[in-house]
């Protein structure tokens, strides 16, 4: 991680355009760390690779793993799923375990066939894995950051609301 990205972020986040519980919430994503909980190491193992492959990013800095299995292993849900689908944890570990024992070390084009397979034999439990990990990946300030997205700044006063105007805030956050 940059210690320039991370440190401007934290500067938006404890700045005034933002509102308190905007910022808990924002620096809790910031700084979450998770240990494994739900999967096997073998699981989370796969799965990390996986969510790698699938969403592009450093672990250490973001973990998307780890948010999936401190979901599962908290029984947090977003409330729905296909009926004839099976819990997310149970259908994620399906999903891994049809994955090559040796995916984490595959050649990238490897990795892609595995997961092209991975989404013809289980095309629910992937699109939910997929966009899990999606949600998590846009949801986090840096990304936000990176992308130059200042629109978690949610306190009043936004004077530039028409289109195409920016504030002065929104104009220089991220890069």
């Amino acid at each position: 991680m940059s210690t320039d990205d991370r440190a401007a972020v934290e500067a938006a986040l404890r700045g005034p355009a933002v509102t308190p519980p905007t910022r808990a919430a924002l620096l809790a994503r910031l700084n979450a760390r998770y240990d494994r909980q739900y999967f096997t190491p073998a699981e989370f193992g796969q799965l990390r690779a996986a969510a790698v492959r699938l969403v592009p990013h450093d672990p250490a800095e973001l973990d998307l793993a780890g948010l999936v299995d401190d979901r599962l292993h908290a029984g947090r849900t977003d409330g729905w799923r296909y009926a004839d689908s099976l819990p997310d944890g149970d259908a994620y570990r399906a999903l891994l375990a049809a994955l090559p024992a040796d995916f984490a070390t595959l050649a990238p084009g490897a990795q892609d066939e595995a997961l092209r397979a991975v989404q013809t034999r289980l095309p629910r439990a992937f699109e939910d894995l997929l966009a899990e990990l999606v949600e998590g990946f846009v949801s986090h300030p840096l990304t936000s950051y990176r992308f130059g997205y200042a629109g978690f700044m949610d306190a009043p006063g936004w004077p530039q609301v028409g289109p195409n105007e920016l504030e002065d805030r929104e104009a220089q956050y991220g890069r």
